[in-house]
């Protein structure tokens, strides 16, 4: 497929633009990361999916929570690699147990700049089927908008001024094996392989149709709030371009309300790379602050990006 030129604008609008609208080549906003914690632990978090990150990690994890808590997450992505170009993200999450089956998540995430912008809204709810079993459903809406580009000789940008969006679906499944502590996780995102971009790209009615992704994973809890955490994902499961990783994260107590946290992944795929995580959390009474870092392996010269999350439970 032919991708649309991107005319005019900043590097980093360029890159940013041209791979959220691209024929082909389209994110999903949740592959992004949404809160410090499951940042930290490399987003390995499928299998563990136990606060707010549940919405958008896996929505089957809702049904172990207990209390109603509300999140809010502020990310400088590429930190001090780009200038002149406002760069980040915002993730609000809202999450409450429904009596002893049902759970409820809200979210809203948003990715951008000053330029462009992609944004997710979504609506998540679990089920208890037993004890052990929890499946979860989620419907998001994912919509981008596109500013002013300045022409370029005189050309104008055809996606100057643009906006587009899709309704998704994302089915989770959380179940506490046999194994005291541990549990496996499963997620598909874009079950119905959402278009958010189309009628946008002249000639390529597939422009912007989202690939439905695949994450498997074990969580195991070693002692208090420590756990270790393994996923493989593949994304892209139903199309030509599929590639996966495994990712390993881990999560350590050090002293009451005090964690540590680091994770890492390793693409499978010949000549790739991989990145790596690490943070921090502390819980004082109902509030629980997370800081969290990222770097891809084969992008050091942006610095990475540094996720700072706040929650507060009740």
């Amino acid at each position: 497929m032919k991708t649309p030129k991107c005319f005019g604008i900043s590097t980093v609008a360029a890159v940013l633009l041209c791979s959220v609208i691209a024929a082909g080549a389209v994110v999903n906003i949740q592959n992004v990361g949404a809160g410090a914690r499951s940042a930290a632990l490399g987003n390995s978090f499928v299998a563990v999916a136990d606060d707010a990150d549940a919405v958008f990690e896996n929505p089957a994890g809702l049904g172990q929570l207990t209390k109603k808590q509300l999140a809010y997450t502020n990310v400088s992505l590429f930190f001090g690699g780009i200038e002149g170009d406002d760069l980040g993200q915002h993730v609000v999450s809202y999450v409450q147990p429904l009596g002893s089956k049902l759970g409820l998540g809200l979210g809203y995430e948003r990715i951008g700049s000053d330029l462009m912008s992609e944004n997710g809204a979504f609506l998540s709810l679990s089920y208890k089927l037993s004890k052990s079993l929890s499946m979860g459903l989620t419907g998001k809406y994912l919509f981008w908008s596109v500013g002013d580009i300045p022409a370029d000789n005189g050309r104008a940008d055809p996606l100057s001024n643009t906006s587009n969006g899709g309704v998704g679906v994302d089915l989770g499944v959380l179940w506490k094996i046999p194994v005291e502590g541990t549990q496996l996780g499963l997620m598909v995102k874009n079950v119905n392989q959402p278009n958010v971009a189309k009628g946008t790209v002249a000639g390529d009615a597939d422009a912007g149709k989202l690939p439905m992704d695949l994450a498997v994973g074990l969580s195991h809890r070693l002692r208090g709030t420590s756990l270790v955490s393994l996923q493989w994902v593949m994304r892209d499961v139903t199309g030509d371009e599929s590639d996966s990783k495994v990712v390993v994260g881990g999560e350590i107590e050090l002293v009451e309300g005090l964690q540590v946290r680091a994770g890492g992944a390793k693409l499978l795929e010949e000549d790739a790379t991989g990145d790596l995580n690490a943070g921090l959390g502390y819980r004082w009474n109902k509030l629980q602050f997370d800081y969290g870092y990222h770097i891809p392996l084969d992008l050091t010269e942006t610095n990475g990006a540094h996720r700072f999350s706040f929650a507060y439970e009740f």
